[in-house]
């Protein structure tokens, strides 16, 4: 955190060493976009989760970029500003690109199956898990959210059908992008720079509507600002 600096991604201001604990100054930052959603209840709709998905890819290629993956993208770690700004945070399983990374770790619902069947994995764990999050966005629970063995969820991941939209009514545009992450086949698998090109051509071409910053900032007050009536 304090040799990465890049406004999609929580900063490390200050780290001091206070008795026997390591306390740690960072961005601060207004809740999470799960804490949004424990406060709405629908998902949010596609123009938002298209802003928030840009802000975290925008994040996720900076960090790959700099030699690392996340592994373990999910809503509870996208941190918003109550300015609208985007952050990913909690980097504590994050690991280098160039080790041969084979542990299964991360959070059940929304590891890749290469991270399940805990074989060599690279920075695409992080492509799939923003897709599933991006479910989780629109949908308000990410795809197997009825389920709790972890085992039964690792099956269901491996041999169960593809994860897709269970509440929502995303475009197809919005579909596709998403089924295109979610390839079981990492190889075949977009990166995150290639997702965001994408994604970014849809927007320009019509096919997308992306909300700006300010209007995920309005949303959010909105949001408790009503939930403190």
């Amino acid at each position: 955190m304090g040799c990465i600096s890049h406004v999609n991604l929580v900063g490390l201001k200050e780290a001091t060493l206070w008795g026997d604990y390591v306390w740690l100054a960072m961005d601060l930052m207004s809740c999470s976009v799960f804490g949004l959603l424990c406060n709405i209840s629908t998902g949010l709709p596609e123009p938002l989760a298209v802003c928030v998905l840009r802000e975290c890819l925008q994040g996720l290629i900076h960090l790959h970029n700099k030699g690392y993956m996340h592994r373990d993208v999910k809503c509870e770690n996208l941190l918003l500003s109550s300015s609208g700004e985007v952050k990913l945070g909690d980097f504590g399983l994050a690991t280098p690109i160039s080790r041969n990374n084979t542990a299964r770790l991360g959070t059940a619902k929304w590891m890749s199956p290469e991270v399940i069947r805990e074989i060599s994995y690279d920075e695409k764990v992080d492509v799939w898990s923003t897709a599933i999050t991006l479910i989780e966005i629109m949908d308000r629970v990410p795809p197997l959210y009825y389920m709790e063995n972890t085992d039964d969820i690792f099956a269901e991941i491996l041999w169960g059908p593809p994860p897709h939209f269970t509440f929502a009514s995303p475009s197809n545009t919005i579909r596709e992008i998403a089924t295109w992450m979610l390839n079981q086949d990492s190889r075949r698998r977009p990166g995150a720079k290639d997702v965001l090109q994408h994604l970014d051509r849809q927007i320009q071409d019509g096919y997308l509507q992306c909300a700006s910053q300010s209007d995920l900032a309005l949303f959010v007050q909105h949001v408790f600002d009503k939930a403190t009536d």
